[in-house]
């Protein structure tokens, strides 16, 4: 037994031994991480300022460029850096903590490039320079302080210090300018709206378009009298330059960059002006950088040295006066530029154009088929009448058709008609226009009642050809109380009749459609207008900028209305304007400020708007506007307050601070107890506001909304302090649910619970005291949860005059989501993960929705299932109604486990008005459509598809045993354009040859190497313009020398470049290759990319820095797009997660970036514009 006694203490103590010595050394090295800590602290701030430099470079140069704008990977990276900022500063946070006598501010970059010696600013800012040095001198003489309670927490900061400084520097190789920014990207054409389909125009456009290929004439005109129809002609051309590629007289190509549309300012009278104005539109055309004081002769040259080697068109309508084009800026020695000028005087045309279109009048059987294709057959006892009725319309289009229009809705004599068109003309300013202005004054005289004239000539304050959103418009008949409708929902009940006037207006041609949303008063009817009294009011006076006219005192004492829209002029200390209802002075940036007493006179003001003003303050004498009804102050960027002064508009029923810097709505707003609409937006408001916030000042305080009892219309829009509205967003919606009276709303619900709330309690939500149809809101812009995904803030609703938009951007529970989709007419379901089919939704009781977008769905397997689903989900029967049967564009999203679009039979009636179809990055569908459901999409028209790796087939044919191919001539008989990119398996579009393409234009096939039978559907494709492809693709396809002969004069060859990178990596690692004034997906952390270049029409290949490679290649785009991928170590992602950052940190952390151009999904749903962002805001932000 002593034997043993040894070998156990042996044991025993190498048993200890190994622990003892693996503490030991772990202590150790906690010990060298603290002594490291200061360094490695020092290391990190210098990264921070490194990267800040660079950064603050980067938005130097894109304020001061022209040609330049952010890319996709722009915003990546600025999110990067504030999520290191975030880190940094609790990393100094809890340095401080641990430590003593540290100082607290965050480094600048500006104030630290003098510290790494990177050069100086001559603006270095002093402060921010000596608590930078402080910083790093501070750090440099401390000592470690080994003996302290907080030894592990500083050995384990030191080590999160040094891994944020790697991040740090794998990053600062990708903030520099040529990753970050490219050459600006323009829409080719905007489209003007046009209602005359006439064919006798086609002529004109064709000698346009053949002057226009013309490369020794640059200076073209279009001239004929008023209303010959010389603007519809320009607009058409317009129209047609977006399906026109190139431009080519046989050996030149001219191959368009952009089309830019101007109307000629006529308001304006001195020349300077004008210039100026349309300087302005160019600019904004071409999104172009500009200080507010630049001269007209910079302005010029900012213009012309960012269109000088530019292939551009100008098409300038209705030019009243000669001016010099090189003093815009649209010169003579731009080598690819064209102008076409459209203008009633015939000398002035021949005296700017080197060739001219000269319009002529319609011939007496061209007047009388136009007259009868408006006005119907003429019955045969008025014949000789109707014949002399149209002759003395002098074959006019537009007074032809006013007075085709005027005897189809009145039962006026036609004889009397005949004698006011050749009545005399009663004001020497409307001469030039001949019979047309009596036209235009019989037709205005014409309506009834006179209501419908006032509200009529309130559109003549708005500047010519100035586009104006409906809402807006209407909101403002109701402030005059030209529309008074005694109703508890007066608000709803205006617009509603607002749409009806709004329609017997434009059906008479008095107001023309812009789009769906905005119209315009046409110039030559707003000659006769500003002529014309307001009925029932003995004295009305409209002042609108015209020429020369001086402004004066005893103006502003007798105006009724005055509209000072894009005018900068002086305005009076306290002028006498106690007539005054109307005072328009948006859209001027100018104005900073507003006399002290300014307001102190106009006690009958009821439509006052400032918006997209520089005013950094309102007046006192505000209070003394005691009628004021509407308040529009939406985008004044720099107004930070209301004076308490706001709480004297005891009858304003609409109040608009979107996009100012209003840190939270004041107390006094809870006395405006006549309010009907509120808007609210805090998107603008910088972080420190919210720390404001923070020290007890909520956005909206409690017990305000609930004191609103009128409120018919609520928006709030949040952004960047989303957490200070979480925190609020509960007794917002408590209130909200109180009020009986909503009938718009637009909020952000931060939960599924918040929102079932409302559904379950809103009085308003389940009124049923009304006499409309649907018991529910008018419309609402409704948003559910936060997705983790970057995503365009609006979907494409083009055509969708009733908003009703749901995002659900969460998982959770959908019983009140299903709520709300009954009435949606637009709906976007992201990262829901619970899902597995939309017809989870109960799709068949969502008969308005037209617009669907689905995204990040990782579990959704189907669209729509129609067969019994047991498991997890309820058992149900199958449906027997159709669902989805006013669909009308479904676009699909990164849905990395679908399977079908639909599952089990087709229900009759389904999706049959769907006209666009698309499809992104869904990598499990093999194929799209079957025959069942491809004959059920009879209303087809666009066809995308992109980044689905394993399709096979887009068109699948059941073929088995001795059964014969399927008819499938009754299929997609619509469908005008079918686009296929990156499809690397896509063997067929269809292997059918029955397939009848009746409607197809054009077809894009990009990255689809498999795909070698072309002629095999695309034979019959009759109406086929464009087949745009790779040329490498070309030569490998089989094709008879027939078919190379049939399909060859359609191509247009597209070079798909390998992608540019930009890496984010740590050491050790290898990088891997965004309402207007006149109307990505970021984080996909699968593997994909998304690689898609821009497709350029020609064969043209195109260096990363914009420059042309090879001596023969036709003109084409500058730019080559770059794809961009963003990676970190996954050792930044566990710590991120274990030191408890939130899952903003995690999400930046492991984003994989889309190209550095819109997606083709982006692109598909910021069509109008709308979001990208950032477009600038118009009436419609008045209107909400």
């Amino acid at each position: 037994m002593p034997f043993f006694i040894p070998t156990l203490i042996a044991q025993s103590t190498s048993a200890i031994y190994n622990p003892c010595k693996d503490f030991v050394l772990y202590i150790k090295g906690k010990k060298h991480d603290i002594e490291d800590l200061e360094d490695n602290l020092t290391k990190l701030v210098v990264e921070v300022i490194i990267i800040q430099s660079n950064k603050d470079k980067i938005d130097r140069i894109l304020k001061g460029s022209v040609s330049k704008e952010k890319n996709n990977a722009y915003h990546i990276v600025e999110k990067q850096i504030e999520v290191i900022l975030k880190r940094f500063t609790k990393f100094i946070t809890k340095y401080q903590k641990y430590t003593t006598d540290f100082p607290s501010a965050v480094p600048k970059s500006d104030a630290l490039k003098e510290l790494l010696e990177l050069g100086a600013y001559e603006e270095l800012p002093d402060e921010d320079t000596l608590k930078a040095r402080k910083m790093i001198d501070e750090l440099e003489k401390r000592k470690p302080k080994i003996l302290t309670r907080n030894f592990f927490k500083l050995a384990q900061l030191s080590r999160d210090v040094v891994k944020l400084t790697k991040d740090i520097h794998g990053l600062v190789d990708s903030v520099k300018p040529d990753n970050l920014l490219v050459e600006k990207k323009l829409e080719i054409v905007q489209v003007q709206h046009t209602d005359d389909d006439r064919p006798l125009h086609g002529s004109y456009v064709a000698d346009l378009v053949r002057y226009m290929s013309d490369q020794n004439l640059k200076r073209i005109g279009i001239t004929g009298p008023s209303g010959v129809g010389k603007t519809t002609i320009l607009r058409k051309l317009n129209n047609q330059l977006e399906n026109i590629t190139s431009l080519s007289d046989g050996k030149n190509s001219f191959r368009l960059e952009i089309v830019i549309w101007i109307t000629f300012p006529t308001e304006l009278g001195k020349k300077e002006m004008i210039i100026k104005k349309i300087q302005n539109e160019i600019i904004q055309r071409l999104k172009l950088y500009r200080e507010s004081s630049n001269s007209v002769n910079q302005k010029a040259f900012i213009i012309s040295t960012f269109l000088c080697q530019k292939r551009y068109i100008v098409l300038m309508d209705q030019v009243a006066s000669y001016i010099d084009l090189n003093d815009v800026g649209l010169r003579e020695d731009h080598l690819y530029g064209k102008i076409v000028i459209a203008s009633s005087n015939k000398k002035l045309i021949h005296r700017m154009m080197d060739q001219v279109v000269e319009i002529k009048k319609l011939s007496v059987s061209e007047a009388k088929m136009l007259f009868e294709s408006i006005y119907g057959k003429i019955q045969a006892d008025h014949n000789v009448i109707a014949d002399r009725i149209i002759e003395c319309c002098g074959g006019l289009p537009r007074l032809i058709a006013l007075v085709a229009k005027y005897l189809q809705d009145t039962k006026s004599s036609w004889y009397d008609v005949k004698r006011m068109l050749q009545s005399d003309i009663e004001s020497d300013d409307l001469l030039s226009l001949g019979e047309l202005a009596n036209g235009y004054k019989m037709m205005y005289e014409g309506l009834r009642p006179n209501y419908v004239k006032k509200c009529l000539l309130y559109g003549a304050l708005f500047p010519s050809e100035h586009k104006i959103h409906k809402d807006y418009l209407v909101e403002c008949w109701m402030a005059e109380r030209f529309i008074d409708i005694n109703d508890t929902r007066r608000l709803r009940a205006t617009r509603d009749r607002g749409v009806t006037v709004l329609k017997e207006l434009t059906d008479k041609y008095l107001l023309e459609w812009c789009s769906d949303n905005y119209v315009k008063m046409p110039l030559y009817f707003r000659k006769v207008a500003l002529k014309q009294k307001c009925p029932d009011e003995e004295k009305c006076v409209i002042w609108v900028p015209q020429n020369h006219e001086v402004l004066n005192g005893e103006i502003w004492k007798k105006a009724t209305r005055m509209s000072f829209i894009c005018c900068n002029s002086e305005l009076p200390e306290t002028p006498e304007s106690s007539d005054l209802s109307t005072l328009l002075m948006q859209r001027n940036p100018e104005l900073v400020t507003i006399g002290a007493s300014f307001f102190r006179h106009m006690t009958n003001l009821l439509v006052l708007d400032l918006h997209e003003t520089g005013i950094k303050t309102l007046p006192e004498s505000i209070s003394s506007l005691v009628s004021l009804v509407s308040l529009y102050l939406n985008n004044c960027s720099q107004l930070a307050q209301l004076p308490a002064e706001v709480k004297g508009l005891k009858k304003l029923e609409l109040l608009d601070i979107r996009g100012t810097s209003v840190p939270a709505l004041p107390d006094e707003v809870g006395e405006m107890v006549c309010l009907r609409c509120l808007r609210l937006s805090f998107a603008q408001i910088q972080c420190q506001c919210d720390s404001e916030r923070k020290k007890g000042c909520l956005m909206i305080p409690r017990n305000i909304i609930c004191l609103l009892k009128h409120l018919e219309e609520f928006t709030i829009e949040t952004g960047c302090c989303n957490q200070g509205w979480i925190n609020i967003a509960d007794h917002v919606v408590d209130e909200l649910a109180s009020l009986d009276k909503l009938t718009t709303l637009s909020f952000h619900f931060p939960s599924v619970c918040s929102l079932e709330k409302f559904v379950n309690y809103s009085k308003s939500w389940k009124n049923t005291k009304t006499h409309w149809e649907n018991n529910t809101l008018r419309s609402f812009k409704i948003s559910i949860g936060f997705s983790e995904t970057k995503y365009p803030d609006s979907l494409d609703f083009s055509g969708i005059l009733d908003e009703r938009q749901l995002r659900f951007l969460t998982s959770g529970k959908i019983s009140s989501v299903k709520e709300v989709l009954k009435q949606a007419s637009a709906f976007e379901l992201v990262d829901h993960s619970g899902v597995k089919s939309l017809s989870e939704f109960d799709l068949e009781n969502t008969g308005a929705l037209k617009v669907c977008v689905v995204k990040c769905c990782k579990g959704l397997l189907n669209i729509v299932d129609t067969e019994k689903t047991d498991g997890r989900l309820e058992i149900r029967e199958e449906t027997t109604g159709a669902v989805l049967q006013c669909l009308e564009k479904l676009h699909l999203f990164d849905l990395l486990s679908l399977q079908s679009i639909w599952k089990g039979p087709v229900l009759p009636g389904s999706l049959s008005n769907l006209k666009v179809l698309t499809l992104f990055g869904c990598s499990e569908l093999t194929e799209i459509l079957n025959h069942e459901l491809a004959k059920a999409l009879s209303s087809l028209e666009h066809l995308k598809v992109e980044n689905c790796s394993i399709i096979v087939d887009i068109v699948k044919v059941e073929i088995s045993g001795r059964q014969k191919q399927a008819d499938m001539s009754d299929i997609l008989h619509k469908v005008e354009i079918v686009e296929l990119v990156n499809l690397p398996n896509l063997q067929s579009i269809c292997r059918s040859t029955s397939l009848n393409w009746k409607s197809l234009r054009k077809t894009v096939i990009l990255g689809c190497s498999n795909l070698q039978y072309l002629s095999l559907t695309l034979s019959n494709a009759e109406k086929l313009e464009t087949i745009q492809c790779e040329a490498s693709w070309w030569t490998t396809i089989r094709l008879s020398d027939e078919e190379k002969e049939q399909f060859g004069r359609l191509l247009d060859f597209i070079i798909m470049e390998p992608p540019a990178t930009v890496g984010f990596h740590s050491q050790g690692e290898s990088s891997s290759s965004g309402r207007s004034d006149n109307p990505q997906d970021s984080n996909n952390i699968d593997s994909q990319t998304y690689n898609v270049d821009n497709m350029m029409p020609n064969e043209h290949t195109i260096s990363s820095n914009g420059s042309s490679n090879g001596s023969n290649v036709k003109p084409g785009l500058k730019e080559r797009q770059k794809s961009v991928k963003t990676f970190v170590s996954s050792e930044t992602v566990a710590q991120a997660e274990t030191s408890g950052e939130d899952s903003e940190v995690k999400r930046l952390y492991t984003v994989e970036s889309a190209p550095c151009r819109l997606s083709y999904s982006e692109e598909l749903l910021c069509k109008d514009g709308s979001h990208q962002n950032a477009p600038q805001r118009d009436e419609k932000q008045a209107a909400g």
